[in-house]
């Protein structure tokens, strides 16, 4: 379905200035196969090999699905204000909590056995973007912020492949990924992966998920919005306590505007070259509040977390230059930390450089609709080599100004497009059941 990012960086990507600048880009005609209406869906993706199975999963026999887990007690208390009664059951399922997030979206009528696996064409770019990163720099560090989902063959994904396999196929038990089994190539492309609301939202990672994920060496960072100072400062300590880094505000939105003058806890006086070194962390992504590139970057130098998550750009569109970033690369005390650089590789935003006047929803074919943050974020076929050229561009840039590291935004992306195109995996194990003659003779039947 996509060529290789490799070949991207290496043929395809025309090298940025080395002095940090960020040129604009100009796109040949989209291929033909990237050319499709905006409502129509991607052609399927190739399967990729995803290392030896280990055996079928329990629980899945007769496509039933495996009970529940309970749900675990909140690690903050929660304020009288938020607290639910107790015989009412507050954990949506995923179906709602997809509706609260992305809103009433259209549904696209696809053939079951035509739609994508979504989720691997995230993987897909992580793992490509890693591996080009980890060719120029070993130590340059990837993580993703969300998509936990991402690290292990999903339920929707055992269904995909059960309807898209020939009922007639006799397919060794031992042979089927399960659902629950970590994807290790996709893992072992991460360094570590950031969790929204670990600590102060209802909806979390369950702890014993978060502790299998660590022991298999990803480091694990949250953000919190916890709506007041007293939760932020509960939730920072429960974090402190699991060995999670945390960025922890009492906003209820994602702004990132203002740099904390208060002292990161806990302080951690020695250098920070690698991620498993990290104590605390700051993320700082909107400029516009200040005045100018000089404020805003002396705000950031004064002060002393382990892990600076900020924008390549000020404002948005004006980029930093590799003096500014290596300044960036000390706290005040002078020992080292790690700057990431904020990188959205699911959704195209019309105020960064690679925007082009001319692009509006459908032009080109692969910018599908707004966004979930509203007008100025678009949702685009993130699997689309058009797009996967932009990111692949824009990810050398960061490398090219001397990042540590970068933290992969809008990896959630696939949740759209999976919400779109609904299974019904009852549905689909009686129509995979049928053979072809019977539906051969059904067909005979009809009028």
């Amino acid at each position: 379905m996509t060529k290789s990012f490799r070949l991207l960086a290496s043929t395809a990507i025309v090298a940025l200035c080395t002095a940090g600048a960020f040129a604009p880009i100009t796109h040949a005609a989209a291929p033909a196969a990237a050319a499709a209406p905006a409502a129509a869906a991607p052609a399927a993706p190739p399967q990729r090999e995803l290392g030896p199975p280990p055996g079928a999963g329990e629980g899945l026999e007769d496509g039933a699905p495996p009970p529940p887990p309970a749900q675990e007690k909140p690690l903050v208390p929660v304020t009288p204000s938020q607290a639910k009664p107790a015989n009412v059951n507050t954990q949506p399922t995923p179906e709602e909590g997809t509706r609260l997030l992305l809103g009433e979206i259209e549904i696209l009528d696809i053939p079951l056995a035509q739609i994508p696996n979504y989720r691997d064409s995230m993987r897909e770019i992580v793992s490509d973007l890693a591996i080009y990163a980890h060719g120029r720099d070993p130590k340059f560090v990837v993580t993703t912020r969300g998509g936990f989902d991402l690290l292990a063959w999903s339920r929707r994904e055992f269904d995909l492949d059960e309807i898209k396999r020939d009922p007639l196929a006799k397919i060794p038990a031992d042979t089927i990924l399960p659902v629950g089994m970590p994807i290790r190539l996709y893992q072992q492309q991460l360094n570590g992966i950031v969790l929204n609301g670990q600590f102060c939202a209802p909806l979390r990672v369950p702890r014993d998920d978060l502790a299998a994920t660590m022991k298999r060496g990803l480091k694990i960072l949250t953000i919190e919005h916890c709506k007041a100072p007293e939760i932020a400062a509960a939730a920072l300590q429960v974090a402190i306590q699991a060995n999670v880094v945390s960025h922890t505000d009492a906003d209820t939105v994602d702004t990132f505007t203002a740099v904390p003058t208060a002292k990161p806890s806990p302080e951690n006086p020695r250098n920070v070259e690698a991620l498993g070194d990290a104590r605390n962390m700051l993320v700082m992504l909107d400029s516009v509040a200040y005045p100018s590139r000089e404020e805003w970057l002396a705000a950031l130098q004064k002060t002393n977390y382990d892990v600076l998550i900020t924008d390549a750009f000020y404002k948005g569109n004006q980029p930093l230059t590799k003096a500014e970033v290596h300044g960036l690369k000390f706290k005040e005390i002078g020992a080292r930390r790690l700057v990431l650089a904020r990188l959205n590789v699911g959704y195209a935003e019309d105020e960064r450089y690679y925007w082009k006047r001319e692009w509006r929803i459908g032009e080109p074919s692969w910018i599908q609709s707004f966004g979930p943050d509203g007008p100025g974020q678009y949702v685009v076929e993130y699997w689309n080599p058009a797009w996967k050229a932009v990111i692949g561009k824009y990810f050398q840039g960061i490398m090219d100004l001397g990042f540590d590291g970068v933290v992969l935004d809008g990896v959630e992306a696939y949740r759209r497009w999976e919400f779109r195109t609904p299974l019904d995996p009852t549905t689909a194990t009686a129509a995979k059941r049928a053979t072809p003659a019977a539906t051969a003779a059904a067909g005979a039947q009809q009028p």
